[in-house]
């Protein structure tokens, strides 16, 4: 994957900040897609993480690369997911 590729992933994959973070920083524009910002390394692992910035979300996302998914043309309808403090429900 390469810096500005569109992505999918799940909030419960996200590495930092916390869940809780998360739902701070969220707001109804929530979509589970986002653009890769920038890919970091872990120790000796190249591009190991993804800072992927999301629209809705007010704080960029780190995710570990292999939890990352292709965006852009979906086979599934998506669905909203309502943010509560302590779990996400659809």
């Amino acid at each position: 994957m390469l810096s500005g590729a569109r992505v999918r992933f799940a909030l419960s994959r996200v590495v930092c900040p916390d869940f809780d973070e998360v739902c701070r920083k969220t707001d109804s524009n929530l979509e589970v897609e986002g653009r890769i910002v920038f890919l970091s390394d872990y120790g000796k692992v190249r591009k190991h993480f993804a800072v992927v910035q999301v629209k809705g979300i007010h704080v960029p996302l780190i995710v570990p690369v292999e939890e990352l998914r292709l965006g852009g043309a979906s086979q599934t309808q998506p669905r909203k997911v309502s943010i509560k403090r302590n779990r996400a429900v659809g």
